[in-house]
């Protein structure tokens, strides 16, 4: 076997078994993490497998009610490049103290990703 062959064959079995890393896969992070009620967050991630041009929703009960998904407080976010997205919104004014979860979704699918926000 030639060290091409070989190549090929460790570069594939990388992949299969998962080993390999990719800079898109999908992921969710919330800045700032820790917030009074009211504030303004911004969420990023990759929606990796999303076309470019399609609409991430991300929700979350900590989100005003401006816009919502499934009766949850929502923020849409368009998916750029790589499937990178970024979006801004309102905790809610009358939020209570504690942890919340923030999802999202595109195409029809949940990310299958979460990240959490602390209202003081």
């Amino acid at each position: 076997m030639s060290v091409k062959s070989v190549l090929v064959v460790l570069a594939l079995s990388l992949i299969v078994t998962g080993a390999a890393f990719s800079a898109t896969r999908t992921r969710l992070h919330v800045t700032p993490t820790v917030v009074n009620p009211g504030a303004r967050v911004t969420v990023t991630g990759n929606a990796d497998g999303c076309p470019r041009g399609d609409t991430v929703t991300i929700i979350s009960r900590a989100f005003s009610r401006a816009h919502t998904f499934a009766g949850l407080g929502a923020i849409s976010a368009r998916v750029r490049v790589h499937g990178a997205f970024a979006a801004s919104g309102h905790v809610r004014a009358n939020a209570k103290a504690g942890r919340y979860g923030i999802t999202a979704r595109c195409g029809g699918g949940n990310l299958g990703v979460i990240a959490y926000l602390r209202v003081r």
